[in-house]
This record gives C-alpha cells, sequence and structure tokens, in this order.
C-alpha cells in the first residue's frame, strides 16, 4: 500500500476521532430530536467525512473499503445515528459511480452544493411507466431512506417488465426537491438517521438517470475514467452488506467506553462492593466484552481486507468467498451484541432513564443489530448451507 493512500486515511480517521466528543455531547440533542444537529452535519461536511468513497473526479477522496469502515467505526463510537448516516451516504457514492453513466454523474455531482445521496432499492408502492424519453411516476413511495431528510439526491429501485414477460429491476435517481419525505421515523434508536419513507408522485425521470440493475453489475455504464479505479471494481453484494454492519463495531466501542466509566465510579446495590471495579464478577464481565469486541474487529477488517485485495486484484469474487464475507458479519454483528448484553448485566437500575447514555447507545445498537441484512442466524446459516455443499437459501449472493 502506497504512503500516499495510508496518509489520506490517517488523515480521514484522524478527523473522525477528533469529533468523538463532540458527538457525544450531541448524542441526546440527536435523540430528543431525532435528527442529526447542525453542528454534527456541518462537521462531517467541513470534514470531508461524506466523501470517503466519491470519485476524485468529482471532488472525493476515491479511497478504499478500510478506510471507509476505520472513519464510520470512528463516527459511529461518538454517536450510532451518525455513523450510520455517514456510513449509507459514502456508500450510495460507491454505488452510483459504477451504475450511472456521465451524463446523470455530471448532473448530480455538479458542484453547485454539497452532494449528499440517500435512497432503498425496495418500494412498497410503485406505480412507474415507461415514457417517451423516459420513466413517468405516477405514484411510488420507499420505506427506509437513511439521510432522507439531508438529501440532495435520492437513488431508488423498481421493478421493469424486461420485454420477454418477465420483471427486471431497475435503479434511478431523484432531486431530493422533487420528493415528499413522510414524517415516520417513530422509532427507538438511530433517531437521527432520518430513515424516513419517501413517497414520489408525477415525477418524471429521463432516461438518461435510469439504469439496468443487471447491466450495472456488469459496468456496463461505468465511465472510463472510473473503470480502472479499484474501489469502483468492488464487488457489490458484500459491499452493501458491509455499509448495513459497519457502524457496529464502533457503537458497541461507545458502549465499552461508557460501561468503563461507570464501572470505576458506581458501587454494586445491595453488596459491600463500593466499586463495580473491585468485583469479581464486573472482571469476568468487562473481560469478556471487551475480548468479544476485539474478536468482532478481527472478522470485520479479515472481510473488509479480503474485499480490497479483491478489488486491487482485478480478481472475481466467488460465491463461497462472498458468503463466508457476509458470515463474517453477521457474526460480528451477533459478538458485539454478546458484549453488550453483558455490559448491560452490569449497568444498574439508572439504565432505566432514557437520559442515561449507556441507554441510548444500547437502543441506537438494538436498532442497527435487527436490520434483516445483518440478522446474525440467516447469514450464519447460509455459510453453513455452502459449507454442506447446497445451495444459498438467499437470492442476495
Amino acid at each position: 500500500m502506497s504512503q500516499a493512500v495510508m496518509d489520506v486515511r490517517k488523515m480521514l480517521v484522524d478527523k473522525a476521532s477528533d469529533l468523538i466528543p463532540m458527538l457525544r455531547e450531541e448524542s441526546s440533542k440527536i435523540d430528543e430530536n431525532s435528527e442529526l444537529s447542525k453542528k454534527v452535519v456541518d462537521a462531517l461536511k467541513e470534514n470531508g467525512l461524506l466523501k470517503v468513497l466519491r470519485p476524485k473526479m468529482f471532488g472525493g477522496f476515491e479511497t478504499d473499503m478500510r478506510t471507509y469502515t476505520e472513519v464510520v467505526t470512528e463516527i459511529a463510537r461518538g454517536n450510532g445515528s451518525a455513523g450510520w448516516f455517514v456510513s449509507l451516504s459514502n456508500i450510495r457514492d460507491y454505488m452510483i459511480s459504477y451504475a450511472f453513466g456521465r451524463k446523470a454523474l455530471d448532473e448530480i455531482f455538479d458542484n453547485s452544493e454539497e452532494v449528499i445521496l440517500a435512497g432503498n432499492f425496495k418500494p412498497i408502492k410503485c406505480d412507474i411507466e415507461k415514457v417517451d424519453g423516459g420513466y413517468q411516476i405516477n405514484e411510488a413511495q420507499w420505506p427506509f431512506v437513511s439521510g432522507s431528510t439531508l438529501a440532495t439526491w435520492c437513488y431508488f429501485g423498481f421493478p421493469l417488465d424486461d420485454g420477454n414477460g418477465g420483471i427486471e429491476m431497475a435503479i434511478m435517481m431523484v432531486p431530493r426537491d422533487e420528493l415528499v419525505v413522510l414524517d415516520d421515523w417513530n422509532v427507538m434508536g438511530l433517531k437521527g438517521s432520518g430513515s424516513n419513507s419517501v413517497l414520489a408522485k408525477n415525477v418524471f425521470v429521463p432516461e438518461h438517470r435510469v439504469s439496468l440493475d443487471r447491466l450495472a453489475n456488469q459496468r456496463h455504464y461505468m465511465i472510463d475514467e472510473l473503470r480502472n479505479v479499484p474501489l469502483y471494481q468492488t464487488p457489490f453484494v458484500p459491499s452493501l452488506t458491509l455499509s448495513i454492519i459497519c457502524s457496529v463495531l464502533g457503537i458497541a466501542q461507545a458502549a465499552m467506553d461508557l460501561h468503563m466509566d461507570r464501572v470505576q465510579k458506581s458501587g454494586i446495590g445491595n453488596t459491600f462492593y463500593q466499586k463495580m471495579s473491585e468485583a469479581p464478577l464486573t472482571h469476568m464481565q468487562v473481560a469478556q466484552a471487551q475480548l468479544k469486541i476485539d474478536s468482532a474487529e478481527l472478522h470485520l477488517y479479515r472481510a473488509v481486507d479480503k474485499l480490497d485485495d479483491y478489488s486491487k486484484q482485478g480478481k472475481e469474487l466467488t460465491l463461497e468467498d462472498s458468503i463466508k464475507m457476509k458470515a463474517d458479519f453477521g457474526y460480528v454483528n451477533q459478538l458485539c451484541k454478546e458484549a453488550i448484553d453483558l455490559m448491560t448485566a452490569g449497568a444498574g437500575s439508572v439504565f432505566a432513564y432514557n437520559t442515561n447514555q449507556f441507554q441510548l447507545v444500547y437502543r441506537d445498537f438494538l436498532t442497527m443489530h435487527l436490520h434483516g441484512f445483518i440478522t446474525p442466524s440467516s447469514l450464519i446459516e447460509t455459510y453453513g448451507r455452502v459449507m454442506c455443499g447446497l445451495e444459498p437459501n438467499t437470492y442476495f449472493v
């Protein structure tokens, strides 16, 4: 790895780390108002942390998945919602950079404002028809559009008639000001992620802002300047899974930071222990929790480094490797949950207060932990099936 790459990574990760105290100070406000504060958003923009995976030709850093993961981990260690937002907004830069052609990319990254991308693939309501020059959205709605409240552009997946009696998926890009963000993100955690539903009515999408999924996966639309950039050769499915799991390690580390601070200050009720740190039970709990977090980190970066190795070497990812990477991500989720559960067992009754910072972190973690893309049991079962010579029980491989 070149020194220049290492310098950029260190610079971005250091900037993310420096924001942790401010992010923690803003956490209660984020949780109370169900949105990232202007102070947080401005800091993320000013430090370039929304451009980690953006092409250099469009003002980004064009780094790699290891840099991206380390940056997200540090931001999530400060605040879970901010980590989720940074993770999802960055991965969309990577996605559209190989899924759309020059005319669309020039339009999106026109440098007139700070570009923030949001989106989702699966609509819950979809009335879209082909018309002359593009597609007409009569009415369509997508849920869980993380970052929607801050976005300048949104991407959406939608089904199309493939001309042979079947259905294929397509992706479109729509300016945020042509859409309606619904006020329906009323949840227990990740409240500031802006994962609202988005409604489109009577919107025209020109042909150049629509790409067919099967062609995008073959890099059919990719512009010449990006074809030999390793980042945009990175396998798509595990990268998208990574974007969902990316915040988990930082949130678990935040829980550990807060728990260890309490361990040094608070006693254990109905015992003679004036400090939790004096009790053998605490020693076992914190040691096992930290080892689980350490193990999660090893699994996470093993998979991420393999992703980067494949992209730099131009290798095709095998089905088995893709399934194993996703199993690694599922196991990271499981290990972090086990670590946080150990800490929660020693959290004491103050955990019940909604103002308790550890409880806030726990709620953020649990909201992320339950995401269907990273359910440990499903990802690990699929890996076991492939190990036993069976077909994977998912189409998303």
